[in-house]
């Protein structure tokens, strides 16, 4: 998912088929978000982080930066804390 800012944080309407709402709009569509580059908007895509594909030592890193003591927490148990805590 990428979200898309406008120059115009109060731009309300559709851009290249995207609803804008106060300057921003989302989109998971790769040509679009290509489109809205080249076109001088600020996109910011996020990553989609796959957890159980994640090393453990991966996963207590990330739980640190989150706030997380995940030393010694099973990697299921680890998961489901982490995810909770970006609900």
């Amino acid at each position: 998912m990428a979200r898309i800012y406008s120059n115009n944080k109060k731009y309300n309407g559709i851009s290249a088929g995207i609803s804008f709402v106060n300057g921003v709009g989302e989109t998971d569509v790769s040509h679009l978000i290509s489109w809205f580059n080249e076109n001088g908007y600020t996109v910011l895509e996020e990553k989609i982080l796959n957890y159980e594909d994640m090393k453990y030592k991966e996963l207590t890193d990330l739980a640190k930066k989150k706030g997380i003591n995940g030393i010694g927490i099973k990697k299921d148990e680890l998961i489901k804390k982490i995810k909770e805590m970006e609900e």
